[in-house]
């Protein structure tokens, strides 16, 4: 299936973005939005894309809110989720995120995951900001 126009491959990803991916992005009125296509391997036995993929995809979107809106690389500390409505595979979905606050060692954000009928998940999290001289590792993205 098509990758919605505007929407360029995420270059970089390691680990679980990679074997998950490929992940898309595309600037929106001057808002970040990360997309992927929800594929067979996405799926839980009930045959609708699992809950821990989506809540990583979004636990992703919302640091690099994080990066963008502050410039510093992040880990997430606490992450709290609300589900709406499943997922189908063959969905294409849409993630966007902000920072809500930080004070220079956290920092809040918010992400929500919106499918082609309807949101389908939300989220709030706690980012500890790693110290700006720290290089990434080997192989890693920001």
């Amino acid at each position: 299936m098509a990758v919605p126009d505007g929407f360029v491959e995420v270059a970089g990803l390691s680990g679980f973005a990679l074997a998950n991916g490929p992940w898309y992005e595309r600037e929106r009125d001057d808002v970040m939005v990360r997309g992927f296509r929800a594929e067979a391997r996405h799926a839980n036995t009930l045959g609708i894309v699992h809950g821990g993929m989506l809540a990583a995809f979004l636990d992703s979107a919302m640091g690099m809110a994080v990066w963008r809106g502050l410039g510093r690389r992040s880990v997430s500390l606490r992450l709290t989720f609300d589900y709406l409505l499943p997922v189908r595979v063959g969905d294409w979905i849409e993630a966007t995120a902000e920072v809500v606050a930080s004070d220079g060692t956290l920092a809040q954000a918010r992400g929500r995951l919106r499918g082609p009928r309807h949101e389908v998940l939300t989220a709030a999290g706690n980012f500890a900001l790693l110290k700006p001289d720290r290089p990434p590792r080997a192989g890693q993205a920001r």
